[in-house]
């Protein structure tokens, strides 16, 4: 009689590097000494761990793939499936002058697949389901505010090229009163119908905006005042010049703040920091980096001009630094200054107190 012998991999580690996209997921197999397989299959996570444990019953699954698109549902399909996975930055995985040239899906989940094997891979943090679901809703209303200038400025190129009356004392960039509307809607168009329903057609776009953007900031107060988040967005409130969109902003972009290490990790998160270009003797500074959080630092900023004015002990820092630089590079000292508050008020669970320099 035949024996025969189940496949055992205890003790292996099978890594997976896995190039995601809409309708296809491209991924290469490797262990320790060789590359196994290199296969196209369907979008699934469960497809993904049904074919790994059928080929490699037993062993340790670490399986990498690219942030995009999809979000976090494959690392948290694969998570519950007992994988191991990280889920990486695209700029955070080196490439060669040759890999930029001649790109394709074949060599990108190699390249995840080995870069995993290096034990240098970093995965970026993964928020709980509940907390991204709430920055989902932040996100979404930062995305109608967009929206809405688009709208008003589409309406301030209709009046500058048809060469229509602007309604007396109303400058761009400020507040839409409920009577400058009106005075947009009575504008006579020079007596053409297509110019005036173009305009009607425009100013209804920026309506339906804004009434989309009031239901948003509706949606977030609300959510500020659950138990869940009313303690934080409280002690973020108790800084001058923090209102509640961007005390939310804050909070729901940070999340836990005890994930960085180090204050230099947060600033570089925010996008507080240089861009240098150092060789040799020569050192520059391109500004301050492209790379960010671009929520997170347009609502610091936006503080930042705000708290100047409402706790004197930043106003004299923002005075010193206006000495030696340009207002809008102080402003982002300043930003930085403001982050460390907020960082010891999240840590500490302490209100904060004004007029402390720190």
């Amino acid at each position: 009689m035949t024996q025969v012998k189940k496949l055992d991999f205890s003790g292996t580690t099978i890594y997976c590097g896995v190039d995601v996209h809409k309708k296809s997921w491209r991924v290469n197999i490797q262990d320790s000494e060789f590359e196994l397989e290199d296969f196209t299959q369907n979008p699934q996570a469960v497809l993904l761990h049904k074919h790994l444990i059928r080929h490699y019953p037993g062993a340790t699954y670490k399986i990498g793939y690219e942030a995009g698109f999809s979000g976090f549902s494959m690392h948290r399909s694969l998570s519950q499936l007992g994988c191991q996975c990280w889920v990486v930055n695209a700029a955070d995985i080196p490439s060669s002058d040759k890999d930029k040239k001649q790109k394709h899906d074949k060599a990108d989940a190699r390249k995840l697949c080995n870069y995993l094997q290096s034990k240098k891979l970093k995965g970026i943090y993964i928020p709980d389901q509940t907390w991204e679901h709430a920055r989902t809703l932040v996100r979404t209303r930062e995305r109608i505010v967009n929206n809405q200038t688009r709208c008003k400025n589409r309406i301030w190129q209709l009046l500058h090229f048809s060469g229509l009356p602007i309604p007396a004392q109303q400058q761009e960039g400020k507040y839409w009163s409920k009577r400058f509307i009106e005075g947009l809607q009575k504008l006579e168009c020079e007596g053409s119908i297509h110019l005036q329903q173009s305009l009607e057609l425009h100013i209804k776009d920026y309506l339906q905006t804004r009434g989309l953007l009031l239901e948003a900031t509706r949606g977030i107060r609300a959510l500020c005042r659950e138990e869940k988040y009313a303690g934080d967005i409280k002690l973020l409130r108790s800084i001058p010049g923090i209102g509640e969109i961007n005390a939310a902003v804050m909070l729901f972009e940070l999340q836990d703040v005890r994930r960085f290490k180090r204050f230099d990790h947060l600033c570089s998160y925010v996008g507080l920091v240089p861009d240098t270009a150092d060789s040799g003797e020569t050192k520059r500074t391109k500004g301050i980096t492209h790379r960010h959080n671009p929520y997170l630092r347009t609502a610091l900023v936006e503080s930042s001009w705000s708290v100047v004015r409402k706790d004197p002990a930043l106003l004299m820092k923002y005075k010193q630094y206006c000495k030696r630089m340009e207002k809008n590079k102080a402003i982002i000292r300043i930003a930085k200054h403001l982050l460390s508050r907020i960082s010891f008020v999240l840590k500490n669970k302490k209100e904060y107190v004004t007029g402390v320099v720190v």
